[in-house]
């Protein structure tokens, strides 16, 4: 299973990352992020996410 994580980021500085949806495929995460039009978001593998074994979503994110 896949997450969508969307990032915020705030003016007055840090960010946030959000788990939007769940996916059992990248593929479908994938197509979920460009279909709602997520910039600021990528697919991540959920048990990685979970655990805390994954790059934060603001650190591919391109400002």
């Amino acid at each position: 299973m896949f997450a969508l994580v969307l990032t915020l980021c705030y003016l007055g500085g840090g960010c946030e990352d959000l788990v939007v949806d769940a996916f059992n495929t990248k593929a479908q995460c994938t197509a979920a992020m460009h279909q709602q039009g997520l910039r600021q978001a990528d697919c991540y593998p959920l048990k990685d996410f979970i655990d805390g074994y994954w790059i934060p979503a603001h650190e591919n994110a391109g400002y």
